[in-house]
């Protein structure tokens, strides 16, 4: 009896534990997690090109406008122009180059009134050694995401560089 006694104490601790160590583990993860959900930026990716137009060169671009968005659409030469409700919506413009591997976004986040755009490699070579020896291929990403109130850009490549400036926040056309 004492023996069983003895046992049901140890297995009686052995869960206590265990229970104590997945709440402190759930506790942790919850108090970090909105802190980076807050800064995540939900978008759609529209198109993903790959052409720079001489007009635009390398560039961090929010339109706001209509009319403006069309005329984008125009010069970027798309065949059918997604709608975007610009009362809650903006379009994000980012034009830059890569090597033979190109990139994909991987991430969008708002740091204060700076828009973080995150490339990185396609997910299926990001572990693989893999020599990217083709350079400067022309890249633009084209974004639907709601309005940020941003009016800088940064934009990390982090296989190479980043590349910031206050972002074209483009309302109206001219």
């Amino acid at each position: 009896m004492k023996k069983c006694f003895s046992c049901m104490l140890v297995m009686g601790l052995i869960f206590l534990l265990a229970a104590c160590n997945t709440k402190e583990q759930a506790t942790s993860s919850n108090s970090t997690n909105p802190v980076q959900e807050e800064n995540q930026v939900e978008y759609e990716l529209l198109f993903q090109l790959d052409s720079i137009p001489p007009e635009v060169g390398t560039s961090i671009s929010i339109v706001q406008d209509e009319k403006l968005y069309t005329t984008w659409a125009d010069i970027f030469g798309f065949e059918s122009i997604p709608p975007i409700d610009f009362e809650t919506e903006e379009v994000l413009f980012v034009t830059g180059y890569s090597d033979g591997c190109g990139r994909e976004i991987e991430k969008i986040e708002k740091d204060g009134d700076t828009l973080v755009i995150t490339l990185n490699y396609p997910e299926n070579i990001r572990e693989k050694d893999i020599a990217c020896t083709d350079i400067a291929l022309d890249n633009t990403y084209v974004v639907k995401m709601k309005k940020s109130n941003t009016t800088k850009g940064k934009l990390i490549d982090i296989n190479r560089t980043t590349y910031e400036e206050d972002s074209t926040v483009q309302e109206k056309l001219q």
